[in-house]
């Protein structure tokens, strides 16, 4: 079967105004590539999803994203979307369809400028808040609808992360780091046999979500610049029955600045 992508994306943004001291306007301008990126992947996921089995699936599942940056005054915004689809998620002849959405906004304030090896680094920090969904389905009859089926959503408050190392005018290498620490968690859950609420407050150690890039970028020109990286996302849920879900990705992704 071959996976379809499509997605339309229509939000309104609720834009908070935070003042910070000693921050360089022109310094983040020339260093955040501001605009709208496009992502592709590719790679493979590795879940086990106890809701359903105790056992792993593995296969590939392809990354596609969009993002819109934003330069203020002493902030950077940005939102992005992705999303994941693939139902060649096998353990031997038992295959599942794995879905992932994430919808993730985020506020980066630039810290002082430092160096590595005689070359400038800048860091990127802030707070992020991010609705994230995931969805299994089984390929396998069975009596009962819940039990071949599992979803969980995540509603987080997290931190976001960004450095870029600049080498030359026109190449960087850029690393990010995002992570959840509080979330309102939603889980399937066994009503029939487990007195348990499908609704928790989960924290880091019960409910995590981390992403981790890193890649080199390249401007052909002052507002075009293209970028491949490694992508790794994990997502650990312990409240419920117990999910961990881990893939590797490598990105390409397109920037353009308006």
């Amino acid at each position: 079967m071959k996976n379809q992508f499509r997605f339309s994306l229509i939000i309104s943004t609720l834009i908070f105004t935070i003042n910070l001291l000693g921050q360089d306007s022109t310094n983040q301008n020339t260093i955040f590539p501001e605009g709208i990126s496009v992502e592709y992947g590719l790679g493979s996921c590795a879940v086990t999803d106890e809701y359903i089995s105790t056992e792993k699936y593995s296969g590939p599942l392809p990354y596609y994203s969009i993002t819109w940056s934003n330069q203020h005054s002493d902030y950077v915004y940005h939102l992005k979307l992705d999303f994941r689809n693939s139902s060649e998620i096998k353990n031997n002849n038992v295959s599942t369809d794995i879905y992932q959405f994430t919808l993730n906004q985020g506020f980066n304030y630039a810290l002082p400028k430092f160096t590595i090896f005689s070359k400038d680094a800048h860091l990127y920090l802030g707070p992020s808040t991010e609705l994230f969904f995931y969805y299994n389905n089984q390929n396998i009859a069975v009596d009962g609808f819940d039990y071949a089926q599992s979803f969980a959503l995540l509603i987080t408050g997290g931190v976001s992360s960004q450095l870029f190392y600049k080498l030359s005018n026109s190449f960087n290498l850029e690393g990010s780091l995002d992570f959840s620490v509080l979330s309102l968690g939603f889980r399937m859950v066994d009503s029939e046999e487990e007195d348990v609420s499908p609704v928790k407050i989960l924290t880091i150690f019960s409910g995590t979500n981390v992403v981790f890039k890193i890649g080199p970028r390249y401007y052909l020109f002052d507002n075009l610049s293209i970028k491949a990286a490694y992508l790794f996302h994990l997502t650990r849920i312990s409240s419920w029955e117990p999910l961990l879900s881990a893939s590797d990705n490598v990105v390409f992704t397109l920037t353009y600045g308006f």
